[in-house]
């Protein structure tokens, strides 16, 4: 059982919808024509050209026009752009014409008609031996050019000539006389033309030459278009490749079309001004033959009293002819040349018609029917009743419509038999006694919307675009119950109005569990109900459809009438035009603008870049501050960094994505197809915008939701950046370690010279250490600085922090914290530190592994410089302090009694001595004993000694240890010299013991130098 009950869901035959709709109206019989024509309502105007508002009238008054045309006035165009109706306006004049005895009828086909066939048709009403001739002449013709290939080469020679020998013109301007030289002379277009490079472009497949060809052999396609064939200025713009591979004459024109619209434009009108010579040239029959032929039957027909009617369903099928027949059509008749009335009626393209007839067609022009109508003509069309007939016809069938025609019946209505007639009017509407299943109005409004361009009606795409591809495609999944299909949706959405929808909205037409279901209504609701969100339509709609109502949802709201007596209940929908149907159904909201943007993508696509940037720090926010992040440093910056050495990292740019290039790499990637996500997107804008949820409209639900999504975001950002370490190996943790340790070394940091773990584990996190100074060693230094300070080269911090995510557990909410001591203990004994780095490690801190490595083998250059600075008091033979104090006392009484050179400081080397601290002595000769087996110390000891915390020992000695032994060596002088001193004797004896006792210091003295750094 259907709601149709023991009947098909479906009142139509799949089958029929192509009988009934083809492309071009010729296609179907006359009965199904008639029953499928509409009036259309047409622009008349007296004149070509009228600035008065034309008159809208439909086909009866081309009918009566045609009836009432007087002689002198042969000419009645039909305008129109392609697609308006114009073929099927000549049909239905054809069908309802009733000719006099004396008229002879020529109708002209646009289709499949070729120059032979078109000229047959006006030499079958001709006599006698001129028209015998014509005949022959075209037989003759056709045949000599049968073969396409052939005649593409011909036209194309044809035209190199023609272009070379007629192309330079007097009666333009001196700018495009120029040009037309330039393009005319052998190496211009003529060497383009005949270039074996350009041979596929000029005449290949889809060339205008090409399909000149195959209509003047084969007739047009039903693919082609009513506009006339010829050149555009795009057919002579060519690539860079095409050009380079060209002879020299040729591909010189060619560049300078290629640099130059207005040279293109020159040449495109060049062409297209021989291309009618040229057709006659190849085929053997001019304009000239046509008018030949119409001038000769026009006068034989006179003869007999008769008159020529001509229709002409597409003009452009006489390019190349064109003039011949202008030239009959109006000749006028004289004494001399006794014409029959000649009249025509001719479907053209309004642009053809306007830009390219001479005068004289606009002199005896009658009435002109344009089928593009002005704005205030658009609003007499009902497309809905247009449609109405076309779906009755294919609910009939082509034969039994083509058998009422025959027995000469009114045309059927298939719904005058339905069960559910009354009922299915009532919802899904009607237009002059036919429904509109399975469209309502305004269904059908928003898919013709889809496929239109503007407000213009085309008739066209109306039925080749949305009507048979519902009726022939839709027929089994409306039997099925799985109508509205996606694929429905995906080729009429850009009918609907993306800012009258939300997620919301989809939420709140879900069924639970029931995915399909719940799609399906949202397509039924967008495509069938009003527009102003999520209701219940009709409940013949959803039982049609197969999909239930939603419990606690209101009704479409509003009837229409439908021309009918009965009134519907679908929805109001204004189908006045198109885009203004889908205005009048939109519900005006006040929606913040992020809400918006995400309605707007969500339905689109699109989405401006400042706008997606500032959903993303959204979206990152709320994750961040759900997992309260932080890097055991003091801040959750390393986790958010988009720095290379810290990824994986989670920062808003990279890791947050709504669509675009970051989709396939992002942490967060959101679906717009997604609900959920959609959802909680949609309410952290609103929320962001109200500052609370009590403003947010459902507020205490989208919390919930929000919530819900934020925690599962947070999930993936956890598993990202702590992913199960169960699954992970240790390699990397182990040589992060080791980078770590040796940073600690090159730091001077002693812990990280030791075995036990405890102690390497204090070393990874120590603080630089503040107490010691190298100053007083600027080539250590600068070594430091190059390993620590190189831009190539990880900190320390961001090293630390990546071995803090590797070795974390995640507390809470996800705070990756506390250390996993066990897992660093493992690591701190080096079982993996040989093993290859992972390969997602960062590049640069492999290199900074390398650098590190290479720089603790290669110690010599610091070596040499912490000698220097190592004083040598091996041979001092006391304490340091003893000899201060003696060479102090000796200084003072050279003082006391005038004789103290001037080179000594008493001062300096007073205080020097005053800052010597307990225990310099002997750590500055520890340094210099463990420094003597330099040679055979490993690496670690090597670093060990460098480093270490003795430079302010060596210094202070040193400042001393340097003005002492100048001043002994300047005192030794003063002796040498057997200079006499008013000191008593005594002292004299003092000097010698002070000199015994320090005179072994000069030699080191001499070599002391450097400066000491502040602690």
């Amino acid at each position: 059982m259907s709601w149709r009950g023991t009947l098909p869901a479906a009142c139509w035959e799949s089958s029929q919808a192509s009988q009934i709709i083809p492309v071009e109206a010729e296609s179907t019989p006359d009965g199904v024509f008639l029953a499928t024509h509409s009036s259309l309502p047409i622009a008349l105007r007296n004149q070509v050209q009228n600035a008065r508002e034309p008159t809208i009238v439909d086909e009866r008054a081309l009918l009566t026009a045609v009836q009432q045309q007087p002689a002198d006035q042969p000419i009645i165009p039909i305008l129109g752009e392609s697609g308006t109706g114009k073929s099927h306006l000549v049909r239905w004049l054809r069908i309802n014409l009733k000719t006099k005895p004396s008229t002879r009828l020529i109708f002209v086909p646009k289709h499949n008609v070729s120059l032979r066939g078109i000229l047959d048709r006006i030499l079958t009403h001709a006599t006698g031996e001129r028209a015998d001739d014509l005949r022959r002449k075209v037989v003759e013709a056709a045949d000599a050019v049968a073969d396409h290939g052939q005649a593409r080469v011909r036209l194309r020679n044809e035209l190199a000539f023609r272009v070379e020998h007629f192309g330079p013109r007097r009666d333009v301007g001196p700018e495009e006389a120029e040009i037309r030289t330039y393009l005319s002379s052998p190496t211009g277009l003529p060497a383009l033309l005949q270039d074996p490079q350009f041979r596929a472009l000029v005449m290949g497949d889809g060339s205008a030459i090409a399909r000149l060809v195959s209509e003047k052999i084969s007739g047009k396609g039903r693919e082609d278009k009513g506009d006339a064939f010829g050149f555009r200025p795009t057919d002579l713009q060519f690539t860079l490749d095409d050009v380079s591979k060209a002879g020299a004459h040729a591909r010189e024109v060619a560049a300078s079309l290629q640099g130059h619209p207005e040279l293109r434009e020159a040449a495109a009108r060049m062409l297209n001004e021989q291309l009618a010579p040229a057709v006659g040239e190849v085929f053997g029959v001019s304009g000239s033959d046509l008018k030949d032929i119409l001038v000769e039957l026009r006068v034989e027909l006179r003869k007999q009293g008769l008159e020529l009617l001509l229709l002409i369903e597409d003009f452009s099928i006489f390019q190349g002819i064109q003039g011949g027949l202008i030239d009959a059509i109006t000749l006028i008749s004289t004494q001399e040349l006794d014409l029959c009335p000649m009249r025509v009626v001719m479907a053209v393209t309004t642009g053809y018609f306007t830009n390219e007839m001479p005068d004289t067609v606009y002199t005896r022009t009658y009435k002109v029917f344009d089928l593009e109508l002005p704005e205030d003509g658009r609003r007499v069309l009902d497309r809905t009743a247009f449609v109405a007939k076309y779906l009755n016809a294919v609910r009939v069938g082509a034969a039994q419509i083509e058998e009422r025609y025959r027995s000469n019946e009114s045309d059927p209505n298939a719904c005058e038999q339905c069960p559910v007639t009354d009922s299915c009017h009532a919802a899904f509407g009607s237009a002059r006694g036919y429904g509109l299943f399975p469209f309502n109005r305004a269904a059908l409004t928003r898919a013709i919307l889809s496929q239109s361009k503007g407000d213009k009606f085309v008739a066209r795409d109306i039925l080749t675009r949305v009507i048979r591809p519902v009726l022939q495609n839709d027929q089994e999944s409306i039997e099925s119950g799985a109508f509205p299909t996606a694929e429905f949706y995906s080729d009429f959405r850009a009918g609907i109005d993306p800012e009258s929808w939300n997620v919301e909205f989809d939420n709140a037409l879900k069924t639970p569990g029931d995915d399909e279901i719940s799609a399906r209504r949202v397509r039924m609701v967008r495509f069938w109900g009003s527009g102003n969100g999520p209701e219940n339509l009709s409940k013949v709609i959803h039982s049609a459809f197969g999909v239930a109502e939603v419990d606690g949802l209101a009704s479409v709201r509003g009837v229409r009438s439908a021309g009918n007596a009965t009134a519907t209940n679908e929805p109001v929908v204004d189908v006045g035009t198109t885009q203004q149907a889908v205005s009048a159904v939109r519900s005006v909201r006040q929606e913040p603008r992020l809400v918006r943007a995400v309605d707007q993508w969500r339905q689109t696509g699109s989405l401006e870049q400042g706008v997606r940037n500032e959903l993303r720090n959204l979206v990152h926010s709320a994750v961040v501050e759900y997992l309260m992040l932080d890097d055991g440093l003091g801040g959750s910056s390393s986790w958010t960094t988009q720095r290379v050495e810290l990824r994986p990292s989670f920062d808003a740019r990279y890791q947050v994505a709504l669509d675009g290039p970051e989709w396939e790499t992002a942490i967060i990637a959101i679906d717009r197809d997604n609900d959920a996500e959609v959802r909680a997107l949609r309410a952290l804008a609103w929320v962001n915008a109200e500052g609370g949820w009590l403003v947010v409209p459902n507020g205490e639900a989208l919390q919930r939701l929000c919530h819900e999504q934020v925690v599962a975001w947070a999930d993936r950002v956890s598993h990202a950046l702590l992913p199960n370490r169960d699954a992970r190996d240790e390699p990397e943790l182990a040589r992060l370690a080791r980078l770590l340790l040796a940073m600690g070394k090159v730091l001077g940091i002693r812990d990280a010279y030791r075995s036990d773990w405890q102690s390497r584990l204090r070393a990874i996190f120590a603080p630089v250490p503040s107490g010691g100074s190298n100053d007083g060693r600027p080539a250590l230094s600068k070594w430091r600085e190059g390993l620590l300070a190189n831009s190539k080269v990880i900190s320390r911090e961001h090293l630390q922090a990546r071995l803090m995510r590797l070795a974390a557990f995640a507390q809470g909410g996800g705070k990756p914290l506390a250390l996993d001591i066990p897992r660093l203990q493992r690591a701190l004994q080096d079982r993996s530190a040989d093993a290859q780095w992972p390969a997602n490690t960062p590049e640069n801190v492999k290199i900074a592994e390398d650098l590190i490595t290479n720089a603790m083998g290669s110690l010599e250059q610091l070596y040499e410089e912490a000698v220097q600075l190592l004083p040598d008091l091996s041979e001092l033979g006391a304490d340091i302090k003893d000899a201060a104090g003696e060479l102090n006392r000796l200084i003072d009484e050279r003082a006391g009694a005038g004789e103290l050179p001037g080179t000594i400081d008493r001062g300096a080397i007073g205080a020097a001595a005053k800052a010597i601290r307990q225990g310099d002595q002997q750590t500055v000769n520890r340094v210099r004993e463990e420094l003597s087996g330099w040679a055979d110390l490993p690496v670690d000891e090597r670093l060990k000694m460098l480093t270490g915390d003795w430079d302010n020992s060596a210094i202070r000695v040193r400042t001393w240890h340097e003005p002492a032994q100048e001043a002994v060596r300047a005192l030794e002088q003063q002796l040498a010299g057997g200079q006499d001193s008013e000191t008593p004797r005594d002292h004299d004896d003092a000097v010698t013991r002070l000199a015994t006792a320090i005179e072994t210091l000069q030699a080191e003295f001499a070599q002391l130098t450097g400066q000491e750094q502040p602690r």
